[in-house]
């Protein structure tokens, strides 16, 4: 049985990167049912089906429309920087921030895009380690930016949390303080009513659930996994992989 393509967590200086969908879409529903299939089915070249189909169906003058292809550019980008897929990684890294750049000339101060911004940079590092040293500052520079201007932002606060999750602890990084972030989004993912067919809410449940295990939290985390497991039914990274792993290696 061929191994289904998680979108993990790509392992890199800074951050990785994830996504909120806090954007209406007039096709949203189709769209996003179907890229939530996908994702909970480890299908990346399900994903890649619709976002392109999504691409030429955008209006270029719709500012929701082109939020929510900016979301699918940036799930599946990080996909293909985990899978070490790096030519076709350049390519949606160039899309994607053509795409962020025109937005800001509208919304410079638009919390969401300029965490987007700080999170494909770290893309760059993710293809290139040896980019850490100059470009993980300029990062971090946009994503704390996206937290000052609104503390609650869904993205923001994941790609804060990821970055104290990865960076090592000499650097600043704290993973104890990224559950903290990952709370903070959990929280706005729930308040704004924003979990229905959402797979980033979920996969931001997962990266909770990581780092309470990783700090040693383990009743916590594995409530985290059985929270995922019973709103969302055959989700088979947690289902098939972490939950029963947790509870092995903990001989719960």
């Amino acid at each position: 049985m061929e191994r289904p393509q998680y979108i993990t967590r790509v392992v890199i200086l800074t951050i990785t990167a994830l996504l909120s969908m806090q954007f209406s879409f007039s096709q949203s529903t189709t769209y996003r049912d179907s890229i939530y299939k996908a994702y909970s089915r480890g299908k990346m070249d399900k994903w890649l089906k619709i976002m392109d189909t999504c691409e030429k169906n955008v209006d270029e003058n719709n500012v929701a429309e082109q939020f929510e292809l900016l979301s699918y550019y940036y799930g599946y980008t990080a996909w293909l920087v985990g899978a070490e897929k790096y030519d076709m990684a350049k390519v949606y890294i160039d899309k994607s921030e053509k795409l962020i750049e025109e937005l800001l000339v509208e919304s410079p101060e638009n919390a969401t895009l300029l965490a987007y911004k700080g999170a494909y940079i770290a893309y760059t590092i993710g293809i290139s380690n040896l980019k850490a040293i100059y470009l993980g500052p300029k990062s971090m520079k946009y994503i704390n930016k996206s937290i000052e201007l609104d503390s609650a932002n869904i993205q923001g606060n994941i790609e804060k949390g990821n970055s104290m999750y990865y960076r090592p602890s000499v650097f600043g990084g704290d993973k104890t303080e990224a559950i903290e972030y990952y709370l903070k989004a959990v929280k706005s993912f729930e308040d704004q009513e924003l979990v229905v067919n959402n797979w980033i809410y979920i996969n931001t449940l997962t990266a909770l659930g990581q780092a309470y295990e990783a700090t040693d939290q383990i009743p916590l985390a594995k409530l985290c996994y059985e929270k995922i497991i019973r709103i969302i039914p055959n989700f088979m990274w947690v289902e098939d992989e972490l939950y029963p792993d947790l509870l092995e290696r903990h001989k719960l």
